[in-house]
């Protein structure tokens, strides 16, 4: 995902479509978590992400809408893993999507 990080605030999240998609929050230490919004998340995008307001201060975001977001989300963990060798942290402990992919 190349779009620039915007902070993770009321204000910014508002204009968030509904819509399905992925998403991914960074804190000052690096990228945090991936998820995504599907067909049953309630506000779409914008509603995953307002779940995410007041859990921890100096939060980002950044999102794409796509209606292939389940393919997205596992090509998005899986270029993390590659990267990273571990999963994001809100996908530890779970099961996350296998293998690793490298980006173009």
């Amino acid at each position: 995902m190349t779009k620039p990080w915007t902070a993770l605030t009321a204000e910014n999240v508002a204009p968030v479509p509904a819509s399905v998609g992925v998403f991914e929050i960074a804190d000052e230490s690096g990228l945090i978590a991936i998820d995504f919004a599907g067909g049953n998340s309630l506000f779409g995008l914008r509603g995953a992400l307002q779940e995410w307001l007041g859990t921890s201060p100096g939060l980002s975001f950044r999102y794409e809408r796509t209606n292939a977001y389940l393919s997205r989300y596992r090509e998005l963990v899986q270029v993390f893993t590659n990267e990273t060798g571990a999963v994001p942290r809100n996908l530890t402990g779970v099961d996350a999507p296998a293998g690793r992919i490298r980006p173009n």
